[in-house]
């Protein structure tokens, strides 16, 4: 995925040996920079926040999981990350609005390929739409069809 040896993300995870482990993984893999905070609350600076494209937040209780700081129209996508059974955590996700979430334990590489999905669907999403053709005037498609 090309997007990843230059994505920024922030990594949220209260376990310092686990985020410093998921941090090392994906530096491994070749993302482009990961900053690390015990919580969420550590990176309230508006630049910070402003300079992360993915937020990743690692927790024990999906419960407990902080609301996405970025659900109403920042554009930067958010996973959620917790060792649950895969439908408790995908509503308390929805709920605290992450665009997506993993079952723990993961492999790095499965992360890796999560992040990068959501980099892209926030990227198609934040293009705008094409004009819709005009009645009467064939697409392109068309005309180079026949």
């Amino acid at each position: 995925m090309k997007v990843l040896p230059i994505a920024r993300i922030l990594l949220v995870d209260s376990h310092m040996d686990r985020r410093l482990a998921t941090k090392a993984a994906l530096t491994a893999l070749g993302v482009g920079s990961v900053r690390e905070a015990a919580v969420l609350d550590e990176v309230t600076d508006p630049a910070i926040l402003g300079s992360a494209d993915v937020l990743v937040v690692q927790v024990d209780d999906p419960e407990d999981a902080p609301a996405n700081p970025f659900r109403f129209g920042a554009g930067i996508p958010a996973v959620l990350i917790a060792e649950v059974p895969a439908q408790l955590l995908v509503r308390a996700a929805s709920r605290a609005g992450y665009d997506a979430a993993l079952g723990a334990p993961l492999t790095p590489r499965l992360l890796y390929r999560r992040i990068g999905s959501v980099m892209q669907r926030a990227r198609r999403l934040a293009r705008p739409a094409p004009a819709p053709a005009t009645v009467g005037q064939p697409t392109a498609d068309l005309v180079s069809a026949g």
